[in-house]
């Protein structure tokens, strides 16, 4: 299983945008994403269920999107979203893993128009 430090997370967004322009947002988890299902080829073993539950995006704190994923999704999952850029402030995606783990990403964008720029 991996450790905490080599569960590396990927986040771009624009760095600009004007207020109510459409972005786009994209994120990748470099993760093994084992399904409990495949067997070590070595000791015949079950290798033990270890996914990506669930994936959230807070855009200046409040909740915009999230995703429950299951067995079908694959190595490494590859996220593309779009959000209406309202106001200057951070994009944060969250990943949390089976065992617990969250572990996150984030982008600060700045807004054209905004009352907080």
């Amino acid at each position: 299983m991996a450790t905490n430090d080599s569960r590396r997370r990927r986040l771009k967004v624009p760095e600009t945008a004007q207020k109510g322009e459409i972005i786009e947002v994209k994120c990748l988890a470099e993760h093994v994403m084992q399904t409990g299902r495949r067997r070590n080829p070595d000791t015949g073993e079950l290798i033990p269920r270890f996914l990506i539950e669930r994936c959230e995006c807070h855009y200046n704190g409040q909740l915009v999107f999230s995703a429950d994923w299951f067995n079908g999704v694959a190595t490494n999952p590859y996220l593309r979203f779009k959000l209406k850029a309202v106001e200057t402030g951070t994009i944060e995606i969250t990943w949390i893993e089976s065992d617990g783990v969250k572990t996150a990403a984030s982008a600060e964008i700045v807004v054209a128009g905004s009352e907080t720029n």
